[in-house]
């Protein structure tokens, strides 16, 4: 319960973090060459190298943690919404690995044995369950540490009327946020009943691979620009960036801006 109610009390601060953006200092530039990032409410940020490893950075910049494990295949996505229980998933063995604030591994597991073979998503949930998305049976499923699925959707093929592969969720602020390309963004309640979405013509970005929730606002980074998507009002906006090139992903958290280039983490102090 302290950790739902200090996440909240973070999101609050990344809510006013948005609405007042503007001017940056640079605190940071590693040399790294990844391929994606991710980062959690301490302003820790987790970059996964080209080579398949996971590197944990502090808010200053200085590497604390790695964690590489080819045994599963490629690193797929990085759920750090509790930096006390991170979650790792690779898709293409259908696994999922969890660890501690050292990236020491916890638990392990093995989505086949709940014959969930072809997974698309995962990711972490309030009371540090799991949510994956089984693609053959075309539902969301919550799964307990006994490996048991406690919550599910219903057949979402009855739903939208085709088949869909998402490719990124997260949970925020009582919902679950699903992203399925060529489409948009699908939202369920954590009864895994489907309770909204919104269209990719909304957000202005077909391919949108990862994002970011801060009180009911889409937040996601597209032309060299960080754009917020305000659920309620449905409009957007767009935020200036600092100049850089080649820019890869944006993520941002309490005052903090971070931007992965090519061959660069950058960590920015909001200033203003």
């Amino acid at each position: 319960m302290l950790y739902r109610h200090f996440l909240f009390a973070c999101c609050l601060l990344l809510s006013t973090w948005v609405a007042q953006a503007g001017n940056y200092e640079l605190l940071s530039a590693i040399d790294t060459k990844s391929r994606a990032m991710t980062t959690d409410f301490l302003k820790n940020v987790y970059a996964v190298t080209e080579d398949n490893k996971l590197v944990k950075y502090d808010s200053t910049g200085t590497e604390i943690a790695t964690f590489s494990d080819n045994r599963y295949g490629t690193l797929t996505t990085v759920d750090a919404t509790s930096p006390f229980n991170v979650l790792l998933f690779y898709k293409d063995f259908a696994t999922i690995v969890t660890t501690d604030m050292r990236l020491t591994s916890k638990r392990l597991f093995r989505l086949s044995t709940l014959g969930i073979n072809n997974a698309a998503a995962a990711c972490l949930s309030y009371d540090n369950y799991i949510w994956v998305y089984d693609t053959d049976a075309a539902r969301l499923k919550k799964i307990n540490s006994n490996y048991e699925v406690i919550q599910q959707s219903i057949d979402l093929r009855l739903l939208l009327g085709e088949a869909v592969v998402p490719n990124f969720m997260v949970e925020r602020e009582g919902l679950v946020y699903m992203n399925v390309p060529g489409m948009g963004i699908l939202m369920f309640d954590l009864q895994g009943t489907f309770y909204t979405s919104v269209s990719n013509t909304d957000l202005g970005k077909d391919d949108m691979q990862q994002f970011q929730v801060v009180q009911q606002k889409i937040v996601y980074f597209d032309q060299e620009s960080l754009f917020v998507y305000d659920l309620g009002l449905q409009q957007q906006e767009g935020i200036a960036l600092p100049r850089t090139s080649s820019i890869k992903d944006v993520k941002v958290e309490r005052g903090r801006l971070f931007i992965l280039t090519n061959d660069k983490l950058q960590l920015y102090v909001q200033t203003n």
